[in-house]
């Protein structure tokens, strides 16, 4: 079929070299693109001959690792979400119905020329605003199968239930979706029970375990300390793409006086803004004991070498956390996204923090409440997770999200 054709329709030619698209909503942090660019990774080792296309407006997609050669990207224009009623665009001086718009018509017509016998959303049934309705009808009309990924928690269950019912996204779930896919473990948060997810959607679910960096050659954690320059008792302190992570760092470093013996590892991540990059490297100056990098190769390492990973709970952080049973302290975010400037006046989120009392509650990580964030309670939590034993974990919890995942995505290819 000519490829000006709105959608092709599956033939045994496209099931042996399948097309697969994936969509990302762009937000304030690392966590959707990273779990996007995990799957395409995965995917393309058990699918060669496949095609995978990654659309979305990421403000870093630019710093993806090298994609599989079977493998590309079409960048669409940025909105990242914060605390103002409305996200906001972040480079194009637009309206955001402009943009709105705009988005829509590159990711239709990027699905109608590609032509997926797969579609993969991540975590937004509708992208921020609605962009992916006039490109979930085109896949309807055709064979190509949709399938929408969510990380384990979306946010508080009583906000969830209002926006989905106020947006239609039940309605959209039962139309639009061939399978719902949760990055996470039941035992630990029930969706279709939390969110009120009718039976008849709620059989759609498939519940894959925690999804994190696919398996990689080991690196000794000797060759970490020796590359930094540090000894083994090293902290690793870690706020996703740091965006909204300036609160943590800065108590922390008030912290490190009273944690006699460490050095410290401070990953800041690339959307740390520029002033509060300022402030914290100017309160790091002068002490060796503190490395800062804006990110590091393959973070989970770094991690594995610590003593002791310090850390807000976003859904990639946690998952490493818990899949490498690392001695941790999460202080989870309740302010909204780039509120950090303004956390007393500012709507709370509940994600992080369901997250994090979760993870407590089961005895894999331990919890510092944000309101009693001080240098003092945070240096007493962590001298309490390196004096525990690494955390073990729980019967039952799957944590091969992964692999889970893309062999279903691959079992939607031939269905």
């Amino acid at each position: 079929m000519a490829r000006n054709d709105p959608l092709k329709k599956v033939t045994s030619q496209s099931v042996s070299r399948p097309r697969i698209a994936l969509f990302t909503h762009d937000t304030f942090g690392l966590g959707h693109i990273k779990r996007s660019s995990h799957i395409i990774q995965a995917l393309s080792e058990r699918l060669p001959n496949a095609s995978l296309l990654l659309i979305s407006g990421s403000p870093v997609l630019h710093m993806l690792r090298t994609l599989p050669p079977n493998a590309d990207y079409v960048k669409i224009p940025t909105v990242v979400k914060t605390g103002a009623p409305e996200s906001q665009p972040s480079h194009l001086p637009l309206a955001v119905s402009e943009i709105t718009w705009l988005r829509e018509q590159i990711i239709l017509q990027t699905v109608q020329g590609f032509g997926p016998d797969v579609f993969v959303a991540d975590n937004f049934p509708l992208g921020s605003g609605n962009e992916l309705l006039s490109t979930l009808k085109e896949l309807k009309r055709s064979n190509a199968r949709t399938i929408l990924g969510v990380r384990d928690i979306v946010d508080a269950p009583e906000v969830v239930r209002v926006d989905w019912q106020r947006h239609g996204i039940y309605d959209v779930l039962d139309r639009y979706y061939d399978r719902i896919l949760v990055y996470g473990n039941r035992e630990m948060f029930d969706v279709a029970d939390a969110y009120a997810i009718p039976d008849r959607i709620s059989r759609k679910i498939a519940y894959c375990g925690y999804l994190t960096s696919p398996a990689q050659m080991e690196r000794n954690p000797e060759e970490i300390h020796q590359e930094l320059g540090t000894h083994d008792r090293m902290i690793v302190v870690t706020g996703g793409g740091g965006g909204d992570a300036f609160p943590l760092f800065s108590t922390f470093l008030e912290a490190l006086p009273r944690l006699s013996g460490f050095s410290a590892l401070l990953v800041l991540g690339p959307m740390m803004g520029a002033s509060d990059r300022a402030k914290l490297h100017s309160l790091a100056a002068g002490n060796p004991n503190v490395i800062l990098r804006d990110s590091v190769p393959d973070l989970p390492r770094y991690m594995i070498a610590a003593e002791a990973v310090v850390s807000m709970c976003g859904y990639n952080v946690a998952a490493e956390i818990v899949v490498n049973r690392l001695r941790a302290v999460i202080v989870p975010r309740t302010w909204r996204y780039g509120e950090h400037t303004n956390r007393a006046n500012t709507l709370a989120e509940g994600e992080q923090i369901i997250r994090a009392q979760s993870f407590a509650k089961m005895g894999l990580a331990l919890l510092l409440e944000p309101e009693n964030l001080n240098p003092e309670h945070l240096a007493e939590k962590i001298l309490e997770a390196i004096r525990s034993p690494k955390p073990a974990i729980s019967a039952g919890l799957n944590v091969d999200g992964l692999e889970s995942a893309v062999k279903l995505i691959q079992e939607m290819v031939c269905t």
